[in-house]
């Protein structure tokens, strides 16, 4: 695929944005040494062929239907010289873009901060001088946001949102996002080989009270990993039903009559999810023995897939396409994926290798279908993100959740009316 890049581009150190710093950028992903943990999701990518300086050749090697959707979700683009000559510190504290904003300063544990750039190609923007990332205790954002300390809350909680809403200084955005907390199950060996506790332990799920205590109403069940909106998400999949009363013949006729016990990694942003459905796995006699794992902490426990036989994370889909979440839960490529089917893989083989986007279609529904008629994940629901704002604040929250602030406007005039 023939790419012609923008001219006029720089880094934030003054590199140019060239053919140069494209196949330096994809190929250092490729590179073994990189380690880059979801290269697996790259993998159809050969090489890069340089034309000239503002065109390169992104080789394959196959045919790959999904190209765009991975390099928009995994790919950035880094200048040459700067990450070549300096330590993997530097480059971890002090990273270097071509975006809308500058990396200023990082606090550990307290804040991040970024000024505009100023150079930026797109002329105009970004609307606003600086951005701060501030982390604050859960307990104290709400508070926070009124007294005005911050002016955008990216994840405000439901039971908060009427104060927001009529405080006069402060109000609410909400949007359906392509992000979800699923589980992951561990069908290599027992207990979860048995297609009937799997079954089992989705029938026990209540995804309308999961929805209604854990995201507060904000958000609908999915009886899918990959989610409404997304390209070839398969809308005829409904919900698994909430049936206590089967799920506990099931787990009888599978040996299990009086409940049995999981091994769980739980990561700490799904940790009220989890919770929740640890207590209602429990009203069928399904015991976990949970373990906490950060974010940046997840993919190294992972590597002991032997050691779980469930793990529930949450996703947010940077690809725009019903690929990404399942692929990340089930694919045998995914550093994130407690087993894998080979028949699922086969499924996944197709779909990337099909560049008709109606048969592409085709596939991936078909995916979706194989996943839930086999029980091969516990799915919840798609979550709408609920923004609180300061008057005065122009921001609008992207579909895949994540945060983008180059065209985020500040009207001092609106705070006072």
């Amino acid at each position: 695929m023939q790419f012609d890049l923008r001219k006029g581009v720089y880094f934030h150190n003054g590199e140019p944005f060239n053919a140069q710093s494209v196949r330096f950028s994809i190929e250092r992903y490729l590179d073994p040494k990189t380690a880059f943990p979801a290269r697996g999701f790259i993998d159809t990518i050969d090489h890069v062929e340089i034309v000239d300086d503002h065109r390169v050749n992104i080789v394959t090697k196959m045919p790959d239907g999904l190209l765009l959707n991975r390099i928009a979700g995994f790919i950035v683009m880094v200048p040459p010289e700067y990450y070549r000559n300096n330590p993997a510190i530097d480059l971890q504290e002090k990273p270097i873009g071509t975006g809308a904003f500058v990396f200023k300063n990082w606090i550990a544990g307290d804040r991040i901060e970024l000024s505009a750039n100023r150079s930026y190609w797109r002329k105009s923007y970004p609307r606003v001088s600086s951005l701060i990332f501030r982390f604050i205790p859960e307990n104290d954002q709400v508070r926070a946001l009124m007294d005005g300390s911050v002016d955008i809350l990216t994840n405000l909680p439901g039971t908060k949102t009427f104060e927001v809403q009529h405080s006069g200084k402060t109000y609410v955005v909400k949007r359906e996002t392509f992000y979800t907390v699923a589980g992951n199950f561990n069908t290599a060996r027992a207990p979860l080989s048995d297609i009937r506790i799997r079954k089992a332990l989705n029938l026990a799920v209540d995804r309308q009270s999961l929805v209604r205590y854990d995201i507060l109403g904000n958000g609908g069940p999915i009886g899918t990993l990959s989610l409404p909106g997304e390209f070839g998400h398969n809308p005829n999949i409904l919900p698994y039903p909430f049936d206590l009363k089967k799920a506990q013949q099931l787990l009888s006729a599978a040996g299990y009559p009086h409940g049995l016990r999981l091994h769980v990694l739980l990561k700490v942003n799904a940790e009220r999810t989890g919770k929740i459905i640890a207590s209602q796995l429990a009203r069928i006699g399904v015991k976990e023995d949970i373990t906490f794992v950060s974010d940046a902490d997840l993919f190294a426990q992972l590597r002991d897939r032997a050691r779980w036989d469930m793990a529930i994370y949450d996703v947010p889909d940077p690809m725009y396409h019903a690929f990404f979440i399942t692929s990340i839960f089930l694919s045998g490529q995914s550093p994130f994926a407690l087993s894998s089917s080979t028949a699922l893989d086969d499924r996944f083989s197709r779909l990337v290798g099909t560049l008709d986007t109606g048969q592409q279609r085709v596939v991936a529904e078909d995916i979706d279908d194989f996943v839930h008629v086999n029980y091969l994940a516990l799915p919840t629901y798609q979550r709408i993100r609920t923004y609180g704002l300061r008057r005065g604040v122009s921001f609008v929250p992207y579909i895949s959740g994540m945060p983008y602030f180059f065209s985020t406007e500040i009207d001092k005039r609106a705070e006072h009316k």
